[in-house]
């Protein structure tokens, strides 16, 4: 069985965003993430070690939290090589807001919007409530609450966006209760799904705690759904030839059962509790 040297580089969704080597991670929320994101580090295996300053034998395998081209390089230039890994267009593809999206089992009316004449069409009057975000994010990042119509300052912010990429639209619902469902796809095709787990979020999306979920405090309809989204997702990486862990977040509202609000195409702060076997079985 490997022994990782891991990289968790929790600001992935950053580097993915550019879509173009130069991103340079910022101190102060590299630390903020490393606080937040303590948890991350029940991914480790018994004899698993974390990347850091002092050298480590070559012998180890580099594993990252979501393999880009800076977690990539840092293992390399400690003398480590990583893991078979997707590279960085597909691992951008998979991420983006727009996948999932295409993918169904979202909220009804939700769209993808690339211009402000489509999303001037999508808020119309400002009497309803919808959430923008934008298409690779993480932690309530890059989202723009709609409550009204949209102010100067919140305009800048869309323009910047529509610059950059678009942004995935749906109405502003408030959850009930929300669960997530982990997998892994491996090279040739084969997935393997996880426990549900009820997630402990903030108002604006952040993660807070996780538990494994009761049998019935999903309904059947919900569960199966949740399932059912979870095995198409499996596929669709597959096809568009992502390989390695991924997890999806569903939720309950009060008009229904979101089975598919986001997807992440990478370890996730909840998979070493929803997924039953340990990181050091996953070989790739």
């Amino acid at each position: 069985m490997p022994r990782y040297a891991w990289v968790f580089n929790l600001d992935a969704e950053l580097e993915l965003s550019r879509g173009r080597p130069g991103y340079v991670p910022q101190r102060k929320l590299v630390a903020q993430l490393a606080e937040h994101g303590r948890s991350s580090r029940r991914l480790l295996g018994p004899s698993d070690v974390e990347l850091g300053p002092a050298p480590l034998p070559s012998t180890l395998v580099g594993r990252a939290w979501c393999p880009t081209p800076l977690a990539l390089a840092a293992l390399r230039r400690a003398g480590i090589e990583p893991e078979p890994h997707p590279d960085a267009a597909t691992l951008r593809r998979v991420n983006h807001r727009e996948f999932a999206h295409r993918l169904g089992g979202g909220l009804p009316e939700q769209a993808y919007s690339t211009t402000t004449s489509e999303l001037r069409a999508l808020l119309g009057d400002g009497r309803r409530h919808w959430l923008l975000k934008r298409p690779l994010g993480f932690a309530g990042r890059g989202q723009l609450r709609a409550i009204g119509p949209l102010t100067e300052k919140q305009w800048s912010w869309v323009d910047a966006s529509f610059e950059r990429d678009g942004l995935l639209v749906e109405p502003l619902v408030r959850p009930s209760f929300e669960v997530s469902l982990h997998g892994f796809v491996w090279r040739d095709g084969r997935h393997e799904l996880g426990r549900v787990c009820a997630q402990d979020v903030t108002a604006r999306g952040a993660f807070r705690g996780v538990r494994l979920a009761e049998p019935n405090e999903l309904t059947r309809a919900e569960a199966e759904a949740l399932h059912e989204r979870a095995v198409t997702t499996a596929a669709a990486l597959h096809e568009a030839g992502y390989f390695g862990p991924f997890g999806i977040d569903a939720y309950r509202y009060e008009d229904g059962f979101c089975a598919l609000g986001e997807l992440n195409a990478r370890y996730t702060l909840s998979f070493s509790t929803g997924f039953p076997r340990p990181t050091s079985d996953l070989v790739l």
